[in-house]
């Protein structure tokens, strides 16, 4: 009777293995499908059956992290063995569902809390690491970039329309894209910001282009983006192309240093065709779309610049 005793308590307090728990949500994803769509190439759009509401996306070599704020979780996905987990620990520390994501080029993943003020660090088990925050300069994180040459995080803040620097460690350390002597505000109301090895790029709803500025707070340049009428969120790929998704009419333009380079995209269900984008997000030569009504996440291909092709808008 003792030993059925201790049998039963083991059963009770074993721990669920993420594959057993994922399959309950996730029994059925759809196969890599490619569509032929001129330059950028192919959609290889991974949908999942039960993904509700995905609100905010992030990869990393072959690793997809989404947000959905119907199934109130943060997933990890692996696109190699088509596994995945669910870091609960990660998205309890939300104040909201509406959280973005951000994964660095050491595998740490960063969940900026817009609601919460305050951007916090996990390792990839969702365990929690760091938090950045401050009271007088931080009240509504919206993207993030970390410096590769001092490992530096840099923060837009929509409400405050400026970028803020903390070291490493979450100490505020400067301010950047300010109105103070002159120099270029980053936004008025900024949706986001992506960066390339040298560069941050912001876009903001009020200001009608893409203002881009060093990693030291120098501004660089303005890229005019009257295409875009309710920017949504933005990324940009290693040839420093600009993909800004729009909440008007469900498209994604992308923009060079000179301008428009395509847009593409249609509201509507199927292929290429978009429902209330909610964020973007690059890895290597793929982009991920957090496809909101339309319940999934959509991965792109993206084609490396050609001469014919973009030569003519420089």
């Amino acid at each position: 009777m003792f030993r059925a005793w201790i049998l039963l308590l083991c059963l009770m307090t074993a721990p669920l293995s993420a594959r057993s728990e994922i399959l309950e949500e996730f029994d059925t994803i759809d196969s890599f499908r490619i569509i032929n769509s001129g330059w950028l190439s192919a959609v290889v759009g991974t949908e999942f059956e039960f993904l509700e509401s995905p609100t905010s996306v992030a990869a990393k070599d072959n690793k997809v992290y989404f947000t959905d704020d119907v199934l109130m979780g943060l997933f990890s996905y692996d696109l190699a063995s088509q596994s995945a987990s669910n870091l609960k620990k990660a998205y309890k520390g939300l104040t909201s569902n509406q959280g973005r994501l951000f994964i660095s080029d050491d595998q740490t993943l960063f969940v900026i809390d817009s609601f919460g003020s305050q951007v916090s660090k996990y390792d990839l088990i969702g365990n929690l690491i760091t938090r950045f925050d401050s009271p007088l300069n931080l009240n509504s994180p919206v993207g993030m970039c970390i410096n590769p040459l001092n490992q530096h995080v840099l923060i837009a803040d929509a409400f405050f329309g400026h970028i803020i620097e903390f070291s490493a460690t979450g100490d505020p350390f400067a301010l950047h894209g300010t109105n103070e002597k002159g120099s270029v505000q980053a936004g008025s109301d900024i949706v986001g910001m992506a960066c390339t090895q040298d560069e941050m790029f912001v876009v903001s709803k009020l200001t009608k282009s893409i203002n881009v500025f060093s990693f030291s707070g120098e501004f660089l340049r303005q890229i005019p983006r009257p295409e875009v009428r309710s920017p949504s969120a933005v990324a940009v790929d290693s040839y420093g192309r600009v993909y800004i998704s729009d909440d008007f009419n469900d498209q994604i333009s992308i923009y060079n240093a000179s301008g428009l380079l395509e847009q593409f995209g249609r509201s509507g269900v199927g292929s290429l065709h978009f429902r209330e984008i909610k964020d973007l997000s690059i890895d290597g030569d793929y982009l991920y779309v957090a496809d909101n009504a339309n319940r999934s996440i959509k991965i792109l291909t993206i084609q490396p610049p050609t001469i014919s092709k973009e030569s003519v808008k420089k």
